[in-house]
């Protein structure tokens, strides 16, 4: 065995082998959802071994997880694929955040309290800086805006007491990113992506509940509607 083969040994307990199943799915499920592995991509067991560092059984393990979560697609008898980008599959996960989300932010605006106001206060605060940044078409600054975006958004449920709900919000919101990457630039300078923040934030700190639980519907769907327009009409979701 060498330096390099980090494998684990044969005798790893069952916490050690359930701890490096858990690290190989978070892995590939972040190079998924920012693109590194693009849609269609073999997930081939020997290179992505070599890749993450990782033994055959936790790495099964953790690619069957993906294909459960739907970021990955098994083929019969062949591994499997990354899950492939369909207008039809955006639509469904669009649906799914709507009602999710809406629930999730309904919760939240009844129980905050003044903490949860001044993050959500700080975190609109640092996502107006990177918005402004990004309508200069800076292709550089997607990362940062994708964490700017989504640190005001956890902090707008940050209250909802829902475990589940809160659980299928953060596997819809990676599902999500995968499809928003496609128009991201384009959508910073289609619309006013930060007024609708700004209207989000105003309507959730009053404690307007029907009016920001409208606003974060229709901010959903208009990105949708970017991003659909960018897949091709005939894609079909991924089995």
């Amino acid at each position: 065995m060498t330096q390099s083969d980090s494998r684990p040994p044969v005798s790893a307990g069952p916490e050690d082998a359930a701890t490096l199943a858990e690290r190989v799915y978070r892995q590939i499920r972040s190079d998924i959802v920012s693109g590194e592995l693009a849609p269609g991509f073999r997930l081939r067991l020997e290179p992505l071994r070599e890749r993450y560092e990782v033994g055959m059984s936790p790495l099964r393990e953790a690619l069957a997880r993906l294909a459960n979560d739907t970021f990955a697609t098994a083929i019969e008898n062949r591994g499997y694929r990354v899950a492939e980008l369909s207008r039809a599959d955006l639509d469904d996960i669009t649906g799914a955040r709507v009602v999710v989300e809406r629930a999730a932010l309904a919760q939240s605006i009844e129980l905050g309290d003044e903490a949860w106001e001044a993050e959500i206060v700080a975190t609109h605060y640092r996502l107006t800086k990177v918005d402004a940044r990004l309508g200069a078409d800076d292709s550089t600054l997607l990362d940062s805006w994708e964490q700017a975006n989504r640190a005001f958004h956890d902090a707008l449920v940050a209250a909802c007491p829902s475990r589940w709900l809160q659980r299928f919000r953060a596997l819809l919101q990676d599902q999500s990113k995968r499809y928003r990457r496609v128009s991201l630039l384009e959508s910073a300078s289609a619309r006013s992506v930060s007024a609708e923040h700004d209207a989000l934030k105003e309507a959730t700190l009053a404690r307007a509940i029907p009016l920001a639980l409208d606003l974060v519907e229709a901010h959903i769907r208009a990105t949708a509607d970017l991003i659909r327009d960018k897949l091709p009409a005939g894609s079909e979701p991924a089995d």
